[in-house]
């Protein structure tokens, strides 16, 4: 006895499923064709709707699929750039423009802009380096041992990253206390240019602090942010053994160990290169 086999999906179900099946990653691509178009057999064979019912069923699983294969596109770009270096230089810069589009509107024109900035700027030029150099003497920094920092290549990578980082730091200070204090200049031109600096010099202070403490909680290789911190030690046996906490890279490269106290055996920070062949840490 022969069994009829069941009539295929219809034509606009099957170009749907083609054309988001595009924006899946590829990873995740075959699940989920076969997983909605399972679905979609379901509805427009299984069901006993009436015919209005069914459309409209089948408008709302449309729907769904499109906003599925979305999140899932979507969600792998947020795996794929979540901690990098290029999402912290990415949201810096966009925080910049967004800070020079506010300073235009304020200012009523590139001219405008032009001349009121021109007083704070070379104000800025100067109390830069100071700024730069006071955060650079009381920053609070642990360093890693030299022998465990890794290739030139990945030292040159880290400072550029992290001279790039500074810069934006501070040329978001400087266009928000601009902004800050833009209303006041008509009427109190001197006090406005007094709060300015006082605002900028202390955005640049907290800012600066912030990049030295994300600088410390990166990958030597990748850039990305550490995870998964992990307590190590007993508190109580601080002369006596190891004690701390000891930072993950996701993309497997190595280990961050931090100690608790500076000790006389123990003053730095020890990057652990893990070895190649080991498998990736699984994403959080």
């Amino acid at each position: 006895m022969s069994h009829a086999l069941p009539s295929p999906l219809p034509l606009f179900d099957r170009i749907l499923l083609r054309i988001l099946g595009k924006a899946v990653p590829a990873a995740e691509r075959e699940e989920w064709f076969h997983t909605w178009q399972a679905e979609l057999w379901h509805i427009h064979h299984r069901t006993r709707n009436p015919r209005s019912q069914a459309l409209g069923i089948t408008v709302d699983l449309s729907i769904g699929l499109m906003r599925d294969a979305l999140w899932l596109r979507t969600d792998s770009w947020r795996r794929a750039l979540s901690g990098t270096a290029i999402l912290c230089l990415s949201s810096l810069f966009a925080l910049c423009l967004l800070s020079a589009l506010a300073s235009l509107a304020l200012n009523g024109g590139w001219h405008a802009l032009s001349l009121n900035l021109g007083g704070p700027f070379k104000r800025f030029l100067i109390e830069t380096p100071l700024v730069a150099f006071v955060t650079f003497a009381t920053a609070s920094r642990r360093h890693v041992k030299p022998s465990a920092t890794g290739k030139t290549m990945y030292w040159i990578k880290r400072q550029l990253f992290f001279a790039a980082k500074a810069t934006l730091v501070l040329v978001l200070s400087f266009l928000l206390s601009t902004d800050v204090c833009q209303p006041l200049h008509a009427s109190l031109p001197v006090t406005a240019d007094l709060v300015q600096v006082l605002i900028s010099v202390c955005i640049s202070l907290v800012g600066l602090r912030w990049a030295f403490h994300d600088q410390g909680q990166r990958c030597n290789q990748c850039l990305r942010v550490l995870s998964t911190p992990a307590r190590v030690g007993r508190p109580s046996h601080n002369l006596l053994e190891w004690n701390g906490n000891e930072l993950v890279c996701r993309q497997g490269h190595g280990m961050l160990s931090i100690p608790e106290m500076e000790t006389s055996w123990c003053r730095s920070s020890e990057w652990i290169t893990q070895n190649p062949g080991w498998d990736r840490v699984a994403n959080i």
